[in-house]
């Protein structure tokens, strides 16, 4: 059993996989994020502050040092359902996962059979406009997350 902390990383905070109980989401990190970490941390709230672990801190996981959110670029959640599908899910702490990153991710997805989702912010004129999902498994599943476009997967300009 690992014992990993957040430490410096402030990935989650930072508003890369936003939270409708916190203000925050793409571009608008936590008003209580600092580069020292959170300013309130021993009195954040529970959800989403307390009860959110990436796949990097969860006990057991399978993730290797190098895949902490702010070295690797990317916030994976390794329990995530998705269309009744369990699948990875990663957002990009930036614009894209760098493909070192995704490299790993997919060669672990097909590892365990577990189909991925991962994410890609759009940015125009330096300013944050829409993000869009890939899918990575069976053909039959990248389909699936390909041709399912909702509202939050429409680019804003």
């Amino acid at each position: 059993m690992q014992n990993r902390e957040c430490g410096s990383c402030t990935a989650c905070c930072e508003g890369w996989i936003g939270s409708d109980v916190i203000e925050m989401g793409i571009d608008r990190p936590c008003k209580h994020c600092t580069s020292q970490g959170c300013a309130i941390y021993q009195t954040r709230p529970v959800d989403p502050c307390q009860s959110f672990k990436c796949a990097w801190l969860t006990d057991d996981s399978p993730l290797p040092d190098d895949m902490r959110p702010d070295k690797s670029l990317a916030i994976v959640i390794l329990d995530q359902r998705w269309r009744g599908n369990k699948v990875i899910s990663a957002a990009p702490v930036g614009a894209k996962i760098p493909q070192e990153t995704l490299d790993w991710l997919t060669a672990y997805s097909q590892e365990i059979r577990r189909p991925l989702i991962f994410m890609e912010n759009f940015y125009r004129d330096g300013k944050y406009c829409g993000w869009k999902k890939t899918g990575f498994g069976p053909p039959a599943f990248v389909e699936l997350v390909k041709t399912s476009i909702g509202i939050r997967d429409i680019i804003r300009f």
